[in-house]
């Protein structure tokens, strides 16, 4: 809902309030963000500066208007403000200052952003301000989607002059907050630690968390979220930002001596200047926040629901997503028809649905040296083309998925020697080569048209189910030959491959596209607008994944996040995991295998085939059920626990999971919020023990010498399997939440038994709650 009253503007969703006013002279000022507050009047938030401020510039002079103190709700450069500024223009002949003052505003019912952006709003609001010595207009957008508790943002700029101005910085949106007492939480990292959380007590100073890489990047998610130092996962109040973009982003969050607080949001300025022609129209990306008074669950649950209804589109949207399996760590690029044929039948005995062929199927491509760019089959491997591999692969009973990494090129392949000005790189220099490639220039035109129809080519050659668009390299040499001015060739660059995906996604309504770039590098909502799901990382390692799915979980819902449980030694970090503990932790999120099951024993086949059978039990759950992170979190605790609580608040699943095991370990309790009224079974999935998890401890029970690794010890590891614990309780929804369950104690030394989990290291469980009537299913 969005009122209109007393020059004070107030936007409402399901729990939130949104104020801002304009004063008589047209500036816009910020007044409040948080819960939601029905107002007799604005005074109580009416900023007072009638006291002074020294040596503060007043507002053209206008009383009490100290603009460095002001809480403004969008700023520019050189009248008073010297913190940092929403809005830079530049042109020779006039100032850099910039005055913007509100003309009108309107309540739309839609929204028509050039950019990709969220869909389902219930009202818009436009405010339009105007620089009259300029002569360019300004425009804020409010977006209100009332049920998520988010408001989003975004701005346009329009030359109604005869001049041509540089656009040096344009964010979506600046909220100044009166008081500074948050810490600051940003999820950062690189190759194979994507968004590892990392907390700021914020101090005056400036604080930036940005991307110059070309792609929203692994170093430093667009995400950002502000906290009150008492909050946590399940208290508190909380403000979270986020940008549907996928190139650039920087939110700057500045706080001053008198301990205010500025956040900025939006496009990074970083090697930034946009040419701004009379009569052209720039429009910022869209600026996403919600506020929680619930703790970061609260928060995270916003976005989720956010995600899922208003980013995600099309025949994906809110769909249960197949398991599958991916090629790539069981063959790399060592493969064939024949083979890949044999591995898609051992993944339909498992109870697989989707056998996806990951990189090395077309041109030279043996290895990652060569071929990026040659989107032909490689008849070699496969004599019978896609089309044939494909409709074999439907004969075995598995839908067909298909690997391709489109903006690069190799400067071995028969692209990059057609056309070697294709490539980025700057005229008269050497370029940089990242992972053996080339990035292909997606501001020429006629790069995009090409991708789009060899793309088309492909996708269409046979009956394709699913894609996997992977990026494995930043951007640098920055430079296209087409453009007039470098300056703006990076958000051409994102601007041409989202008018790529357009059309692709389009043609192929019924494709599921997968989102990859090295893993976690461009995992944003801009990407979610046309790739329901993304490759959270390349690192596999169950260890590692535990620190990755947690900081992600943050921002982004279980559907939008794909696990694969692969093979130890794990191939990123060689360390070797339970293979229950490996299937447990993908369990929240999309499915998926990565391992040569051609090789595995077939008590490890079993096991998979019981897990594959079990997830789809419960897949509804796991992708779309409320997720909430426990207390006890992987980033200050050596375990972490999250659970996933079914739409109608009946059944739950949560997930246990332990790093390294210390001797005389801490009590294990865990808490479920969310349950609806009634009486349930809280149990653990049962699990079986190998008798060499124990080593030489067998010795300590057996009758007999067993030599540890020999025969009789490989023979009864092969035949007998120790039982696992078996927990069960009878609670209701006011024991969950508020006494909890204190788990059986674990095994570090002593005490063994049917009352003793056995976790060890990397150990997990998962436990589920379903109602008493139901408990057996």
């Amino acid at each position: 809902m969005i009122e209109v009253r007393d020059n004070f503007f107030h936007i409402q969703t399901a729990n939130t309030s949104y104020v801002f006013s304009r004063t008589d002279s047209g500036l816009l000022l910020h007044n409040y963000y948080g819960p939601k507050v029905n107002f007799l009047n604005f005074d109580n938030v009416r900023q007072k500066l009638e006291g002074g401020a020294g040596t503060s510039v007043l507002y053209e002079g206008e009383e009490n208007m100290h603009m460095d103190l002001l809480d403004l709700e969008y700023s520019t450069i050189g009248i008073g403000d010297f913190r940092e500024a929403a809005l830079a223009l530049f042109n020779p002949k006039f100032s850099p200052s910039a005055s913007f003052k509100y003309q009108s505003h309107e309540i739309l019912e839609a929204d028509s952003s050039a950019l990709p952006s969220s869909h389902g709003e219930a009202e818009v609001l436009r405010v339009t301000l105007r620089d009259a010595v300029l002569n360019v207009r300004l425009e804020l957008y409010y977006k209100v989607f009332p049920e998520t508790d988010v408001i989003s943002r975004y701005a346009k700029l329009v030359n109604e002059s005869e001049e041509t101005y540089s656009i040096l910085r344009f964010h979506s949106a600046q909220i100044d907050f009166p008081e500074s007492d948050y810490v600051m939480m940003t999820f950062m990292g690189a190759w194979a630690k994507e968004r590892h959380l990392v907390e700021k007590e914020l101090k005056p100073g400036i604080y930036i968390n940005d991307s110059k890489t070309g792609g929203s990047s692994n170093r430093a998610n667009p995400l950002v979220i502000l906290r009150k130092r008492n909050t946590d996962e399940g208290q508190g109040s909380c403000y979270g930002f986020n940008l549907v973009y996928s190139g650039n982003h920087k939110t700057t969050v500045e706080v001053t001596p008198q301990q205010r607080l500025r956040l900025l949001t939006g496009i990074n300025d970083h090697a930034f200047n946009f040419t701004f022609a009379p009569k052209d129209v720039f429009t910022t990306p869209e600026a996403v926040m919600t506020f929680s008074a619930s703790g970061l669950n609260g928060l995270s649950q916003n976005f989720h629901a956010f995600v899922n209804n208003h980013i995600v589109r099309g025949k994906w949207k809110n769909k249960i997503r197949p398991v599958l399996l991916n090629s790539w760590e069981a063959n790399y690029f060592n493969f064939d028809e024949k083979r890949l044929l044999k591995l898609a039948k051992k993944a339909k005995e498992v109870g697989i649905e989707l056998f996806v062929l990951d990189d090395g199927w077309f041109g030279k491509r043996n290895n990652d040296t060569t071929s990026l760019g040659d989107w032909n089959v490689n008849y070699k491997k496969l004599p019978h083309g896609l089309k044939g591999l494909a409709e074999r692969i439907n004969r075995i009973g598995l839908d067909f998925g298909l690997w391709v990494e489109p903006e690069m090129v190799n400067e071995e392949s028969d692209l990059f020697r057609e056309h070697p000005d294709w490539a980025v790189r700057v005229p008269g220099r050497k370029p940089g080569l990242g992972r053996n490639q080339m990035v292909l220039d997606l501001t020429n035109r006629e790069v995009r048209e090409y991708l789009v129809n060899k793309l088309k080519e492909v996708f269409s050659s046979c009956n394709l189910k699913y894609v996997k668009w992977d990026y494995n390299r930043n951007i640098t040499d920055m430079y296209g030959r087409t453009l007039e001015n470098q300056g703006e060739f990076f958000h051409r660059y994102i601007m041409g491959f989202y008018e790529i995906m357009e059309e692709l996604t389009r043609s192929f309504p019924d494709i599921l596209f997968e989102g990859c770039a090295s893993g976690g590098n461009r995992f944003d909502l801009g990407i979610l607008c046309y790739f329901p799901q993304i490759w959270t990382s390349d690192d596999t390692d169950y260890l590692e994944r535990i620190y990755i799915q947690t900081g992600t979980s943050y921002g982004y819902p279980p559907s939008a996040i794909t696990n694969h449980v692969s093979d130890v030694p794990n191939h990123q970090t060689l360390r070797v995991t339970p293979l229950s503990s490996r299937f447990n932790l993908a369990c929240f999120g999309n499915l998926g295998y990565e391992l040569n099951l051609m090789e595995l024993p077939k008590e490890e086949l079993q096991e998979i085939k019981m897990q594959i059978s079990f997830y789809k039990s419960r897949r509804e759950l796991f992708q779309y059920g409320t997720f909430s992170r426990g207390e006890r979190s992987i980033f200050s605790d050596n375990c972490a626990y999250f659970y996933t609580v079914s739409k109608d608040k009946k059944e739950c699943a949560l997930g246990f999971f332990q790093g390294l095991l210390h001797p005389s370990p801490k009590e294990d309790i865990v808490y479920v919020k969310g349950m609806k009224e009634g009486t349930y079974v809280f149990r653990n999935r049962l699990e079986k023990h190998n008798i060499k998890k124990f080593g030489g401890l067998i010795n300590y029970v057996s009758p007999i010498r067993i030599k540890v690794g020999g025969r009789i010890h490989n023979f009864i590891s092969r035949v007998y399997k120790i039982k696992g614990e078996q927990e069960v309780y009878r609670v209701n929804a006011e024991m969950l939440e508020k006494s909890g369950i204190r788990l059986f104690s674990q095994f570090a030394g002593t005490g063994f038994g049917s009352k003793v989990r056995v976790l060890g290291d990397f150990g997990s469980r998962i436990y589920l709650l379903d109602k008493e009537d139901n408990s057996e299913n």
